[in-house]
């Protein structure tokens, strides 16, 4: 297989697992809504009241797992921009995600990202105001 190809054929697999991030983090994201609205709806019972808390465990739960896909993400699109700008003979075809590994993609800089914060955030205060009227 020419150089050329390998470095052609390693980036598409990099791409690949960028696309399969994306992909995982909007699942969570989707079931995160639906296991916190279906435990807020079984708290909605006196008797199950307990629920609620199990929501917001399950929000930051869900928070924290949203994070740790989009840092990820986020490192190997750098990896594939890294590997991009590369000439062949320097490539060492690995998926190890070390030399690109920034502040910018700190887990905690990651946590805090806006969207994150919006999505997550908004999810934990609809249960708030949820658990308030009950």
């Amino acid at each position: 297989m020419a150089t050329l190809d390998r470095k052609q054929a390693h980036l598409a697999m990099i791409q690949t697992i960028v696309r399969r991030m994306a992909l995982g983090a909007l699942l969570l994201e989707g079931w995160s809504l639906l296991v916190v609205a279906a435990l807020l709806t079984a708290a909605h019972d006196p008797q199950r009241a307990r629920f609620g808390w199990l929501a917001l465990f399950m929000a930051i739960a869900f928070w924290l797992l949203d994070a740790h896909l989009l840092r990820q993400k986020l490192l190997f699109r750098s990896l594939h921009d890294h590997v991009r700008a590369q000439p062949e003979a320097q490539i060492e075809y690995t998926l190890d995600t070390s030399p690109v590994d920034r502040e910018a993609h700190a887990w905690r800089s990651v946590f805090f990202m806006r969207r994150l914060v919006l999505f997550h955030g908004g999810l934990i205060l609809a249960i708030s105001v949820v658990r308030s009227l009950s």
